[in-house]
């Protein structure tokens, strides 16, 4: 176990860490007192459910109206009995898998029609369901902690709770309009305040990355951990499998480098199930007893607690959900109320997943070559449970002469997320990532009929305000996919704006851009793989911040003289502002800003970055 430092603020802090997960959720937290060392800790009590469990169900009920009456583990309450018809209640709407409203529309995250895609209740917004499920999240560690450290008590949650810390873990694949729409959830829900200060107290960590650090801290990696040692971290979860590559760069302390671009696959436990859904419905569909619904998910929910895990790929599975030895149908495979399922139905369940996270491993062992081979994978998460899964990962690459190790924890590290996103916090082991994509914006480049993709253009020609025939919708690169990128790093390019001397513009705007295309060659203009760049979001500074500079027209005069002859300076035509584009990854977050320089010295712009939407599926937000 890595050796942890001791907390060197001035006063205590709470920091909380929420694991929203497709289909789990849990909270983890550690108190900040200054000269200790921090001891990470996971809320392992909620309402609904055994003490114990770091983890609740993520499902939320609604009633008619759009509001929650039971979160997690809760039983939503039944209907009550009425004999006035027009007051009949109608059960509550069960709502699950809500996270994967939010994937990106990134082709890997989004072809999949296996992907379950649940539907929102009346006039909620995704914001609005998050916050929900935030808020419960909170509500039940304040609980915990209150409760179980008398150390703290109610009183000194008081005093700590305008300095609480949130840490929002996300899959690999997430970006800059995800974590928007988490940050607003978590003020929605009342944890931090609507102001500069309470947005920014709120960190995001990747899947990916929160792992890592949990089989740091935990100690899962203390054989492993040695100066340019090369590891694999596969998160397979209930929705998403995060695959992130790592390099120890030293021991003691402990710091990493990320070697090759993150992934995400939407192939997650939760996809089996759907497809397993599906093959059931398909059998049972001529029963007459067992196509009814309630056999249905009492069969399906069976399958996802028991036979899922146990299955191994090596015998046929039986899925008993009831222990009346009448409940069969030979025509459907039921006997003494179990459905068998075929050892090759069950791995046409789990394959197509399989087969996309090997692929996915194969892939980030050779982007990162360059540092070596990669020789341990450790696989964490929920889906880590599956016994198939662990044995084909494990046949895969632990033969054919490709001598890497697959390990597993023995406790398949259901709290991995939550507690590496404090340790993350706490610990921050990693020091450089890879950028996942190549950023860049748009500009306008002077028009050159002799390129051919300029003469492909001819019919978007224009003169701008210096008279210059001009081409807009150039790709303009600020980072390349597969760079290395340290966390104090920015990334600039200058860009010139021109304007009409006359014109009343309010701001400077540039589009940041993500190049999400599989070409080497980089597009010249957005158009030539347009369905391959997303708008990340925009930054812009207001005009008159920035200086200018006046310029003239070609062969316009810059003089002239007046009617009693004198020579006067003539009006200029345009402006010219010129200012650098900047990104910077931070820690986990994409930021973006411009800056420019007044008197000899750089200014930074308060820029305004608005992230655009890049959701796989629209929803209301």
């Amino acid at each position: 176990m890595a050796c942890r430092k001791v907390f060197t603020g001035s006063k205590r802090k709470l920091v909380l860490a929420f694991d929203l997960g497709t289909t789990f959720s849990g909270v983890s937290f550690v108190v900040l007192d200054p000269g200790n060392v921090p001891r990470i800790q996971t809320v392992t009590r909620y309402p609904g459910q055994e003490a114990g469990d770091t983890k609740i169900p993520t499902i939320v009920y609604y009633d008619k109206d759009g509001h929650p009456v039971a979160l997690g583990a809760e039983e939503p309450p039944l209907p009550e009995d009425t004999e006035d018809d027009d007051e009949w209640q109608a059960e509550p709407l069960k709502l699950e898998w809500f996270k994967l409203l939010l994937r990106p529309g990134t082709a890997s995250l989004t072809l999949n029609e296996d992907i379950p895609a649940p539907q929102l209740p009346g006039k909620k917004t995704i914001v609005d369901v998050y916050a929900d499920f935030y808020g419960y999240l909170f509500r039940c560690a304040r609980t915990f902690i209150q409760e179980t450290h008398t150390a703290i008590g109610a009183l000194v949650w008081e005093s700590m709770q305008d300095d609480i810390e949130i840490v929002l873990s996300h899959p690999n694949g997430w970006g800059g309009p995800q974590q928007s729409t988490m940050r607003r959830a978590v003020i929605q829900a009342g944890i931090l305040p609507d102001t500069p200060a309470g947005r920014s107290r709120v960190t995001f960590v990747s899947e990916g990355e929160a792992s890592l650090h949990y089989c740091v801290s935990s100690g899962l990696l203390s054989n492993e951990i040695e100066a340019k040692k090369n590891m694999m971290v596969i998160d397979a979860g209930g929705g998403t499998v995060d695959i992130s590559t790592y390099s120890f760069k030293s021991a003691e302390p402990v710091k990493v480098e990320e070697i090759a671009p993150p992934n995400c696959l939407v192939e997650g436990s939760v996809i089996v199930r759907h497809r397993a859904e599906a093959l059931i419905r398909g059998r049972l569909v001529r029963s007459k007893k067992f196509s009814a619904e309630a056999y249905i998910q009492a069969i399906v929910q069976e399958f996802d607690k028991v036979a899922k895990k146990r299955f191994k790929g090596t015998a046929d599975a039986n899925v008993k959900f009831s222990n009346l030895i009448n409940d069969r149908d030979v025509g459907a495979g039921i006997r003494n109320g179990a459905l068998k399922l075929t050892k090759d139905e069950m791995c046409s369940l789990f394959d197509p997943a399989i087969n996309a996270i090997v692929n996915a491993i194969e892939d980030q062992r050779t982007a990162a070559l360059a540092h070596g081979s990669v020789q341990t994978l450790f696989l964490v998460g929920g889906f880590a449970s599956s016994e198939y899964v662990f044995e084909r990962l494990q046949s895969h690459f632990g033969g054919c002469g490709l001598t890497a190790q697959v390990y597993r924890p023995d406790a398949h590290a259901n709290k991995a997320v939550a507690e590496g996103a404090i340790s993350f916090y706490v610990d921050h082991h990693v020091s450089a990532r890879v950028a996942r994509w190549t950023y860049g914006t748009a500009i306008k480049v002077p028009y050159d009929p002799s390129i051919p993709s300029h003469a492909q253009r001819t019919h978007r020609v224009y003169k701008d305000a210096t008279g210059t025939y001009m081409l807009e919708n150039a790709f303009y690169p600020l980072i390349q996919r597969g760079t290395q990128v340290a966390e104090t790093e920015d990334f600039s390019r200058t860009i010139n704006f021109h304007s009409p001397k006359d014109r009343k513009d309010t701001d400077l705007t540039s589009i940041i851009f993500a190049y999400r295309g599989s070409s080497d060659i980089l597009p010249t203009f957005l158009d030539e793989d347009e369905d391959s760049f997303v708008a990340l979001c925009k930054v812009s500074s207001t005009v008159h911040d920035v200086p200018s500079v006046d310029g003239y027209l070609v062969g316009q005069p810059t003089y002239y003289f007046d009617h009693y002859g004198v020579q006067r300076k003539a009006e200029p035509a345009y402006r010219m502002q010129t200012v650098d584009i900047v990104i910077s990854f931070g820690l986990t977050e994409l930021k973006a800003h411009m800056s420019w320089v007044v008197r000899g010295k750089k200014q930074r712009s308060p820029a305004s970055v608005i992230y655009e939407d890049d959701f796989a599926i629209t929803v209301p937000g």
